[in-house]
């Protein structure tokens, strides 16, 4: 999968291939193009005279120069005797600058030591290093002088070497002991630490998480090359035992690095595998302590099964990466790779089949330490990701329960409150009808029997049934039944107007949607209406009337309510004066307002209010 989790594609897959290749090949040739010097503008000394331990006669020798001792855990010493010839001797010092020496190195100069730059503990002579030492003064005279190197092979088994010898003042040699420098000691030293800091890293992280088998295997390799690291330290004379030891612990490193490519392609480990990292190196340990095999032998055997085993890590880890796209065996691959070819280049120079300056291996940690860092760094993100999304994802299904939960409450609020005004509308429309209504019809009948002398009581009753039918009415509305209540409100005005000879017009169609209709503001609605109604009926002796539903220009809800004038009455407020009072406090109520317009002919009562009633905010 491509960094954002999605296919590569066969296009894309080639140029990852060709990309990962291209850099594994050219960090494998980086160490060829890096060359630490001779100074160009100093003196440099290629040619010697060399003896070695146990011979009887000087050679002489082209620098660069290897030697092999015939014993390898023998106290041997390789002597170089250099001549050369200074016209004058300058007044500033003077320095011997060696790009590249194996093993102890010390210097004498026509018979005095020289005194070599303190170096750290970085450097390890049996890999190989820059040495740097100051002439004393007065030790130079014009004319020819000698110079005497001599190589001390304490333990090991590396072939001794020796480059060219350069002579010259601190502003010619500098430089390049400053390059070697950071390429031999800083490097080592900066690995060294970062070896350190991960190893701590990771073996924290595998203690809380014991499941995963990459952290396992990253955790056992790196403490383990930490010990390999400690008995190679050039700081203590190591003796045979000690460094056959550092000898059986390399093929271990080998067969952690195939269970760490195993584990980062999930690839299952094989049974044979974590015994053999523990029985291998004990068997050649005691093959090598008994003397059933040479010394030179077992180290060859794990040198090559080192090399060996980290090419075939290489290889896990570029076939999990052409199978699956995993990035983390893509990473993994090129150091492993290197690190096999550097181990093969090492086991060449011990071998003596091929020269070079340097041992490799050291500086494959390096890259090593890198690609396990980047592969904790990557992991470490996607955790962080995975972990994010996972609370994103819980989040928002979070607030969809609470949603849900929200809509569950409110609709049980919402059937909580219609089950008790059910409840409660049919308890009044049972008292109402089994008591009130009862009177009203017998008042009715009684005042139907006197004739003209109850008319006025019929009326009075009749508007009291009429009033307690809107009442009861009104409890059964709902949010949006605004319509449904003026329908009916229009059902039971039209009988009474046909009756009193008033010609009535109903237009409501362009009344706006109106919400958040409760019992309360519908019959505020209604009850406007019907003040208006009566007003026009018994102040303004009206003959028309018409009641219409618009949409004010703001958006308000208005309805209007006009009627035709006649006579005198409403010329007096008083009489409307209570009813008005009434209306503007209903209105109020609803958010709205009340006008009342009255000219000579005609007077228009207007109710505005919003499309939203304030009984559900």
């Amino acid at each position: 999968m491509a960094a954002g989790g999605r296919p590569l594609g066969r296009r894309g897959k080639a140029i990852a291939w060709i990309a990962l290749v291209t850099l594994t090949i050219a960090i494998g040739l980086l160490p060829y193009l890096i060359h630490v010097g001779a100074p160009t503008d100093g003196l440099t000394l290629a040619t010697a005279r060399f003896i070695q331990t146990g011979e009887n006669t000087e050679r002489v020798v082209s620098l660069p120069h290897r030697w092999t001792p015939e014993n390898l855990f023998e106290l041997t010493t390789g002597t170089y005797r250099l001549a050369f010839r200074l016209e004058t001797v300058p007044d500033e010092p003077l320095f011997i600058f060696i790009p590249a020496a194996r093993h102890q190195v010390e210097t004498w100069v026509n018979g005095q030591r020289a005194d070599p730059v303190p170096d750290t503990a970085w450097p390890t002579p049996t890999s190989g290093y820059s040495f740097l030492a100051r002439i004393p003064r007065g030790t130079l005279h014009a004319g020819d002088n000698e110079l005497v190197v001599r190589q001390t092979r304490k333990v090991g088994w590396l072939p001794g070497r020796l480059s060219e010898v350069s002579i010259g003042t601190a502003d010619q040699v500098m430089p390049a002991y400053r390059l070697s420098d950071f390429l031999i000691e800083e490097i080592r030293a900066m690995t060294f630490a970062l070896h350190i800091a991960l190893t701590i890293g990771i073996a924290t992280i595998w203690i809380t998480r014991r499941h995963d088998a990459v952290f396992g295997w990253l955790a056992t390799l790196s403490v383990t090359s930490i010990l390999v690291v400690l008995t190679q330290a050039p700081q203590h004379a190591l003796g045979p035992v000690d460094q056959f030891r550092s000898i059986a612990l390399t093929p271990a490193v080998g067969l952690m690095a195939i269970g760490m490519a195993l584990a980062i392609a999930g690839l299952p480990r094989p049974k044979w595998l974590v015994p053999a990292v523990v029985l291998l190196p004990l068997a050649l340990l005691l093959l090598g302590q008994t003397g059933t095999v040479p010394f030179a032998i077992v180290g060859l055997v794990s040198a090559c099964f080192l090399a060996a085993a980290y090419f075939v890590a290489s290889a896990i880890l570029a076939h999990r990466f052409a199978r699956e796209e995993n990035w983390d065996a893509a990473i993994m691959m090129g150091p492993c790779a290197l690190t096999g070819w550097f181990a093969l280049h090492d086991v060449l120079v011990v071998t003596g089949i091929h020269d070079a300056p340097f041992l490799h291996a050291p500086y494959a940690r390096t890259l090593l330490l890198l690609a396990i860092t980047v592969v904790l760094m990557g992991r470490l993100a996607r955790s962080l990701n995975s972990l994010d999304n996972a609370n994103e994802t819980l989040r928002q299904q979070l607030a969809a329960q609470e949603w849900e939960l929200v809509l569950m409450h409110e609709k049980e609020k919402i059937h909580a409150n219609r089950m008790v005004r059910e409840e409660e509308r049919r308890r009044l429309m049972r008292d109402l009808h089994d008591g009130m209504s009862g009177h009203l019809v017998t008042i009715i009948a009684l005042a139907e029997r006197e004739g003209e002398r109850g008319k006025d009581i019929e009326q009075a009753a009749r508007a009291a049934l009429d009033d307690l039918r809107l009442v009861v009415h009104s409890l059964d509305l709902g949010d949006g039944d605004l319509g449904v209540a003026l329908a009916a409100f229009r059902e039971r005005l039209e009988p009474q107007m046909r009756r009193l000879g008033i010609d009535l017009h109903w237009s409501t169609e362009k009344l706006p949607a109106v919400t958040g209709v409760t019992p309360q503001n519908a019959l505020s609605v209604l009850r406007i209406l019907q003040e208006a109604v009566t007003n026009a009926i018994r102040h303004g002796a009206a003959r028309k009337l018409s009641i219409q539903g618009q949409t004010a220009p703001d958006g308000q809800a208005l309805l209007c309510v006009f009627n035709d004038v006649h006579g005198t009455a409403l010329q007096d407020r008083s009489n409307i004066g209570n009813g008005l009072r009434n209306m503007h406090r209903r209105a109020r109520e609803l958010g709205g307002h009340i006008e009342f317009l009255v000219t000579e002919n005609a007077a228009t009562l207007r109710l505005s209010f919003p499309p939203h009633l304030p009984g559900l905010q």
